[in-house]
């Protein structure tokens, strides 16, 4: 591996969200291009690349790379790609009488009797797993989302980069699916 990469990783590690930034800067693109080229859709490589590199900040202290970390990340991308693949040929082969929006709007209608209970469960989840969000990440949420504000404006406001913010934000949202995962279909 050579000196730059272990800089990169050893600054992940450490939580350096500008190794974090520099790395994705290298390689999303390229990432992209191969998810794309496995999943076929544009969209779908975003979501899968985005993916990968937010379990690689989850996961970071955690995550041993000894020989290359582009190999890494192929790896990561090729794998994550194919598992997307799976889970949406799981969701289209549901019979035609199981429709997940089906349950979704059963849940959501106003004399559903559980329905209420339902969005108060979601609504406290959701409250505590912003709080838990760290400090940046949360303010950063928070600005995008109740106050509208856009990259750039988030970013001059906070006196930091415009991808810093697209990479708080993403993190935040992953928080968010993965603690309203068994909530939302």
């Amino acid at each position: 591996m050579n000196h730059a990469d272990q800089k990169l990783i050893t600054g992940i590690r450490t939580g350096d969200l500008e190794a974090f930034e520099e790395l994705y800067r290298q390689y999303y693109v390229y990432l992209c291009l191969i998810a794309r080229h496995i999943a076929g859709n544009p969209s779908d490589a975003e979501e899968i690349v985005s993916d990968v590199f937010i379990r690689l900040w989850k996961n970071r202290e955690k995550t041993e790379i000894t020989f290359s970390i582009k190999a890494y990340l192929v790896k990561a991308v090729y794998n994550t790609s194919f598992n997307y693949i799976e889970q949406k040929k799981a969701i289209q082969t549901l019979p035609d009488s199981m429709d997940t929006s089906d349950f979704r709007l059963l849940a959501w209608e106003s004399d559903y009797p559980l329905g209420q209970l339902y969005e108060q469960d979601i609504r406290n989840i959701l409250e505590q797993s912003i709080n838990s969000l760290p400090e940046g990440c949360r303010e950063i949420f928070l600005l995008s989302r109740n106050d509208n504000l856009k990259y750039s404006e988030i970013a001059s406001k906070l006196g930091i980069s415009v991808n810093t913010v697209k990479t708080q934000l993403r993190i935040a949202l992953s928080r968010l699916r993965q603690d309203l995962k068994d909530y939302l279909p």
